[in-house]
């Protein structure tokens, strides 16, 4: 795992968040130290048998976290830093999740989300070739936080909204993430539900999770919503695959999806007896 500070305040914050995950599932912690990136005493402190190394980065930070998420399961980084003095989503951000070789956390939210106390991991799906690495990584994830997983798609008002392909079914959808987190040797407690919303406004709602997990998708649209506007950390899924993006002869390439409401109600997904917590 590696993670990058520059010692400002959400630098720390990413740091702390790093060391606590690289402990618990025993992962050795590489630093990536910007020149005044502070002290990493409190974590050797906090977590005495943690195996931690430090890299000072100079120059291009971007250059130093591509090149180290190749050799990476994860990279963490704050909302912003030091350069960014003002509200809002550091200029870095965007930029590193794109360039990252592997999954990426930006730290931001609450504290209580930050630290974990509402052990709860959510999930957005929608139909992207994604959607299968966002929930198997997010049902990772919250078997390592001990944590319940909820796995949501956003069913924007179908008033407002044009219809699109059969594959954007709000079912199918649905049931494509119950197979993958029920083909898994093991699985936490897990709900699978559609969300009557914008996928912005569901994101923004979240503050019941301690992780929010999402893909790149097919525009970048829910991930770029996810990094302004989550009440709480936000991990994007690295597909190692290259998007194939085609369209049928005549029409656009991308629509604004208007799904139909499931007819069912839907029970959630109980820990498989061979796993789970």
């Amino acid at each position: 795992m590696t993670v990058g500070t520059d010692g400002s305040r959400w630098g720390e914050t990413a740091l702390h968040w790093a060391a606590r995950h690289a402990w618990n599932r025993g992962d050795e912690l590489l630093v990536l130290r910007g020149a005044h990136g502070g002290s990493t005493r409190p974590i050797t402190r906090d977590f005495p048998l943690l195996p931690v190394r430090i890299r000072t980065t100079v120059g291009n930070p971007l250059a130093a976290f591509a090149e180290s998420s190749w050799e990476s399961e994860l990279l963490v980084l704050g909302c912003r830093g030091e350069r960014h003095r003002h509200p809002g989503l550091g200029d870095l951000v965007v930029p590193a999740v794109l360039t990252a070789h592997c999954d990426i956390v930006i730290v931001r939210g609450s504290d209580d989300a930050v630290d974990g106390r509402h052990r709860r991991v959510t999930a957005m799906v929608g139909g992207s070739p994604d959607d299968p690495l966002v929930v198997a990584h997010a049902v990772d994830k919250a078997l390592a936080l001990r944590a319940q997983l909820m796995v949501l798609h956003a069913v924007p008002d179908p008033l407002t909204h044009h219809p699109v392909s059969r594959q954007h079914d709000t079912d199918e959808i649905l049931v494509a993430a119950e197979k993958v987190v029920a083909g898994l040797a093991r699985y936490p407690a897990t709900f699978i539900e559609p969300v009557r919303a914008h996928p912005h406004e569901v994101v923004a709602s979240r503050t019941d999770t301690d992780l929010l997990v999402v893909g790149r998708g097919r525009s970048g649209a829910v991930m770029r919503s996810a990094l302004h506007l989550a009440p709480c950390p936000v991990m994007v899924v690295h597909d190692p695959t290259p998007p194939v993006r085609t369209a049928p002869s005549g029409h656009r390439a991308t629509w604004t999806p208007c799904l139909p409401w499931p007819r069912d109600n839907r029970s959630p997904l109980t820990p498989a007896t061979t796993g789970g917590i």
